[in-house]
């Protein structure tokens, strides 16, 4: 019964991180409700495109009169800005921002014209990067072997807050579902969608991989000690500390950029 509640709470952990870091992301959409006076009901303003796709679409719904328009200049240039008119169809604005290169930026406003005034939409600039598309057989696989490593991860942990000896062949799995979904196919995925296979340490700085590097340099020492029948509790309780840390992160931070002005992909900004 215990073991059967340790599973379900894993898989629980598992799923709420998860959820965490696709909402809490610099690519997750803005998305909002019903603005007061404007007749607008729903909103959607995207933080990740495609690059040739057609998925970088501003999307308003609304009731009554509304006029819309997104300004938009690639990031951290000193284009002039431009104004794109959104269009009306069946009670929805919307609006197709232009295509970029794998690793390039938009920062763009939307503004709704109503009868009673002009509204802005965010706060402040939105930020959308492209990527390139990425095939199914390599984005797959690297969600779920990171979704496997992270539950393992749990139900590793929970045994050693029993007080119970953490299994060996648990730990060498779970090493192996990281090896696979962020030194195999993680690299795969990012070289599809911004051309470079690995830009973490020592050959850049972006925080997506450097945080995958410091998962695996927690584990190793757990199966060390596993492997050796080492006491572990403590080193598999350090693991798990450093990668719950590591996912409270919010995923796609400080990642592969384009800059304009050298015509070339950095990282760490």
């Amino acid at each position: 019964m215990k073991k059967t509640l340790f599973w379900i709470l894993s898989f629980l952990i598992t799923a709420s991180f998860a959820v965490y870091q696709r909402k809490t992301g610099p690519t997750y959409p803005i998305k909002g409700g019903e603005v007061d006076g404007t007749g607008i009901t729903s909103y959607r303003l995207p933080r990740s495109c495609t690059t040739g796709a057609d998925d970088c679409v501003v999307r308003i719904l609304y009731k009554g009169p509304l006029e819309g328009r997104v300004v938009w200049r690639r990031y951290k240039t000193e284009d002039p800005v431009q104004v794109l008119p959104m269009e009306f169809k069946e009670g929805e604005l919307s609006a197709r921002l232009p295509s970029q290169p794998p690793a390039g930026k938009l920062a763009y406003r939307v503004y709704a014209k109503h009868p009673s005034g002009e509204y802005g939409l965010s706060r402040g600039p939105v930020v959308t990067r492209f990527k390139g598309p990425v095939p199914a057989w390599a984005l797959i696989p690297h969600i779920i072997f990171l979704f496997l490593f992270m539950f393992f991860s749990v139900r590793i942990a929970l045994t050693a807050l029993a007080e119970q000896t953490p299994l060996k062949h648990a730990v060498v799995i779970n090493l192996g579902f990281l090896l696979l979904g962020g030194f195999v196919f993680g690299p795969i995925v990012q070289h599809y969608a911004f051309g470079q296979a690995w830009t973490g340490f020592p050959f850049g700085y972006d925080l997506t991989d450097n945080k995958t590097l410091l998962m695996l340099l927690a584990w190793l020492p757990a199966l060390w000690a596993v492997l050796k029948a080492r006491p572990a509790r403590r080193w598999v309780l350090l693991a798990f500390v450093v990668t719950m840390a590591v996912y409270l992160v919010p995923h796609s931070m400080f990642g592969s950029e384009l800059d304009y002005a050298k015509g070339q992909v950095v990282t760490g900004k």
